[in-house]
């Protein structure tokens, strides 16, 4: 069944059971409502619905809402009254389900053990229903996906088609299992969308997808269109994923969360040259106590005198005096010389670095201000 079938058939219960005079469109906000939304229109910015029957997800129909949106089309409070117990008993035997799309991102999302690596899952509570009755169909094949659920790929197709950005994810964690590639493969991807500066590709219907031989070269194209797509709308989980998979630049834009891998984010902006940022992820972690960041804070990112001597200070309370020597043997690819192996030795590891000392006050400063992160650093690691 389609949306445009669906509606048909409400609107047919309603004017042949209950007498009530509808129009197609008047229906459609009577359904939204029923969901509890206020309008049609922020239905379909937030949610879809799906192929399973109302009765089996526990949801309450809003019928306070429907004769509101009844009584706004004109109707006596009688007839608002009727259509609404109407349409609510039509929902609870024969009725679809909605669901929201940040609760179908995060029903996904839950599953990434055991689909593949799809990223954080939100903070969306989940309906036990939207698992077991509509998640776990999607996880029986995409010809299941395709045959069982076209109600709800039409309506995220729809809502993705007027750019709506959580629709865009949910469709692409939805696709996730069908549409992996070797994590060489989406580098590669990612080397190309950044030769040709675009990060956007065209998109696929569900319904090419089924009629075309070529279903897995559709598939990949379709779930990378509408991951990309969701990141350019500022999805964070979306533009976490398409910087880990394709060296995507948008989420250097985001305020930082704990859900980013400073490395990572540091490397990226080095990529994307954003050096000012590459320094910011660089100082998060320093500031966590990464003696590594630390040091290449001092000796490759032009950090000032002070803070050089702040970070020189907390490495030392650290156990990890960056101005010591620390040199190891090691083999020619860098791993670390076994005697039992033999072979050629090399010298690796780092020189001490050296700072010119401060004036008596700044110096002063400098240690107060490591003491005072290392405190901080101290306490946390006491609290874990």
């Amino acid at each position: 069944m389609t949306i445009k079938q669906y509606a048909f058939h409400v609107h047919a219960y309603l004017r042949t059971q209950v007498s009530a005079s509808l129009t197609r469109s008047q229906v459609h906000e009577l359904l939204a409502a029923a969901a509890g939304f206020a309008t049609h229109a922020a239905f379909h910015h937030q949610a879809a619905w799906c192929d399973v029957p109302w009765c089996k997800t526990g949801l309450t129909a809003d019928e306070n809402l429907v004769i509101q949106r009844c009584l706004h089309f004109g109707m006596s409070l009688e007839e608002a009254e009727r259509a609404a117990q109407g349409l609510v008993s039509l929902l609870g035997t024969s009725g679809y389900a909605p669901v929201r799309f940040e609760e179908l991102i995060t029903a996904l999302a839950s599953h990434e053990s055991e689909w593949a690596e799809a990223g954080g899952a939100g903070s969306a509570v989940v309906a036990e229903w939207v698992a077991t009755d509509l998640v776990s169909r999607m996880q029986q094949g995409f010809d299941a996906l395709l045959g069982e659920l076209p109600l709800l790929l039409e309506g995220l197709e729809a809502a993705a088609s007027r750019g709506i950005a959580a629709a865009h994810l949910a469709s692409a964690y939805m696709l996730e299992p069908y549409g992996g590639l070797p994590d060489e493969d989406d580098r590669r991807f990612g080397r190309e969308l950044r030769r040709r500066g675009q990060w956007s590709v065209e998109p696929v219907g569900f319904a090419e997808i089924a009629a075309g031989a070529d279903r897995f070269v559709r598939v990949v194209a379709k779930h990378r269109y509408h991951l990309l797509a969701a990141a350019r709308g500022g999805v964070a989980r979306a533009m976490l994923l398409t910087a880990e998979r394709y060296g995507d630049p948008g989420v250097l834009e985001l305020e930082p969360s704990d859900e980013m891998d400073p490395y990572a984010m540091a490397n990226l902006a080095d990529t994307h040259g954003r050096p000012e940022l590459a320094h910011q992820w660089l100082t998060v972690l320093a500031r966590d106590g990464d003696v590594s960041a630390m040091h290449a804070l001092i000796e490759d990112r032009n950090e000032t005198p002070f803070r050089s001597w702040v970070w020189m200070h907390l490495s030392r309370m650290l156990g990890r005096d960056l101005s010591q020597n620390r040199h190891e043997a090691i083999n020619e690819d860098g791993t670390l010389y076994d005697d039992d192996v033999g072979g050629p030795m090399y010298v690796g590891g780092v020189d001490g670095i050296e700072l010119a000392p401060l004036a008596t006050a700044e110096s002063r400063r400098a240690k107060e201000e490591a003491a005072q992160l290392f405190a901080v650093i101290e306490k946390r690691y006491e609290l874990t």
